[in-house]
């Protein structure tokens, strides 16, 4: 036998012996759910002996962050008995009502029995046709916990390809831990039911999406702009969870020189790469006892408004360690925070941090830029009282610096910490006027944020080797002009 015989003869077994992985993962999968097939119900549709007390605001958080569907083509995915089948479908053109269990679909076609724009489908999610470009938006609620890393990049593909240009996927994810958290008493997920099921981190699902780029029949490349990441409320205000996370991202073209991603090397990336890097920062960061801006911020805050609501953004680009301590503030104030994260690592870290602290008022977003996360805020219509960055100005552009005044209420307090390669306060004074901002005061913080920085590095013994940012530094405070 020739070696291109035996690598072959090898290949074929390897191929064999994951093929009969995956079938008995969706063996064991269907096993699972076939458990619940004799009560199809909310409850077992959420795995929570509590979900009749969740369901509705659930409902309602998930379905507010979709867009319009008036005259649009919906695929519900792992629907279920139809939860969001129904609601989906009142406002939709038309809606493929998907899921592989045949008891909750016929309860599913029960319920929706009124309304003549649904098709009923039972099969596996990832083995599930539909044509290229045929619908505007895919919608699932928990679905890629129960799938492979193969089955997971493979679906997303299938996404990417059943969507029209500008079409939508919405996904949603319990990550790092089931929906009733560390909770018993709660979960349907005990030892006779084992539940096969994959927590994985936020972060993986956002570096998936982003990482994509698909080539059509048509031989156009695409890829994803994931519009935002956030927690959906109703979990946090019922069961201290922040680790319920739902994404909306938006099919668009590639951007030029882009090149396609083979399957395989996604999932490589998904099952170790993206998992190691999040594993290195968490060991980092969640051991955080403080953030070191707070020295630096600390006196420039003190007659900041309480019961307020305030904005945060952080996009850790000159250090992981330079952002705002949003707890610090949520109970210094007794404000609500909103804290936008440009990193997905950072963003997950922030995360367990508040699932761990449960302080209702803190709640952290992912947005790839500031300037998506003004779009988020200005599409729910919302304004804050105060708005609080590090890095403002070095990294976003001035369009979105100028856009920003759109969700700050009259009289914002506005301040920001800046890493300069010089202290110029006339430069910076005109550059903002130009942007419709005035400069209340301008401070060189630079010895206090070296000295803070210092201090950060040798309170927290697994960040020794880390380097101080020795930059020149400016605490700015603005206000809109009038």
């Amino acid at each position: 036998m020739s070696t291109d015989q035996q690598l072959s003869s090898v290949e074929d077994q390897t191929l064999d012996k994951e093929m009969e992985m995956v079938m008995q993962r969706r063996a064991n999968f269907k096993s699972f759910w076939d458990k619940y097939s004799d009560k199809p119900d909310t409850n077992s549709m959420m795995l929570n002996h509590s979900a009749e007390e969740l369901e509705s605001s659930d409902r309602a958080d998930i379905l507010a962050s979709l867009p319009l569907l008036h005259d649009k083509d919906v695929v519900d995915i792992g629907a279920g008995i139809g939860r969001f089948t129904t609601v989906l479908a009142e406002t939709a053109r038309w809606v493929l009502s998907t899921d592989f269990i045949d008891s909750f679909i016929k309860k599913n076609q029960q319920r929706n029995a009124h309304l003549g724009n649904i098709n009923y489908r039972v099969g596996d999610a990832v083995g599930l046709k539909m044509d290229s470009t045929s619908v505007d938006l895919v919608f699932t609620n928990w679905l890629m916990m129960y799938l492979s890393d193969d089955e997971t990049v493979e679906f997303i593909f299938n996404c990417m390809r059943w969507l029209r240009q500008d079409g939508i996927v919405h996904l949603r994810e319990s990550c790092s831990e089931p929906s009733t958290g560390r909770s018993k008493a709660t979960s349907m997920h005990d030892a006779a039911n084992a539940n096969p099921t994959h927590y994985r981190f936020s972060s993986l699902y956002i570096n998936l999406l982003r990482a994509i780029r698909y080539r059509d029949a048509d031989n156009k490349l695409w890829r994803f702009n994931v519009q935002w990441s956030c927690s959906v409320p109703t979990y946090i205000k019922r069961s201290n969870n922040w680790r319920q996370v739902h994404w909306l991202a938006e099919k668009i073209p590639a951007e030029e020189g882009a090149k396609e991603t083979p399957a395989k090397e996604l999932v490589d990336l998904l099952k170790n790469t993206w998992q190691k890097e999040q594993e290195a920062w968490d060991a980092k960061l969640d051991g955080e006892k403080y953030v070191w801006t707070e020295k630096v911020f600390n006196d420039a805050l003190t007659s900041l408004p309480s019961n307020s609501t305030f904005f945060l953004y952080t996009p850790r680009t000159v250090s992981p360690f330079c952002h705002i301590n949003a707890h610090t503030l949520a109970e210094t104030f007794n404000a609500n925070v909103w804290n936008t994260e440009l990193v997905p690592e950072y963003y997950r870290t922030s995360l367990t941090k508040s699932n761990n602290l449960k302080d209702q008022r803190v709640r952290f977003g992912w947005n790839e830029t500031l300037a998506s996360s003004v779009n988020y805020w200005q599409n729910k219509d919302a304004k804050f009282d105060v708005f609080i960055a590090t890095e403002l100005l070095s990294t976003a552009d001035d369009e979105t610096i100028r856009r920003a005044t759109k969700i700050m209420n009259e009289g914002a307090k506005i301040f920001t910490l800046e890493p300069v390669d010089e202290v110029n306060e006339a430069e910076t004074k005109e550059r903002l006027q130009k942007l419709g901002y005035n400069l209340e005061s301008f401070t060189d913080v630079t010895k206090k944020a070296i000295d803070a920085q210092e201090q950060y590095f040798r309170d927290h013994e697994q960040l020794a080797n880390e380097e101080v940012i020795r930059k020149n530094w400016v605490l700015l405070e603005l206000s809109v002009a009038h």
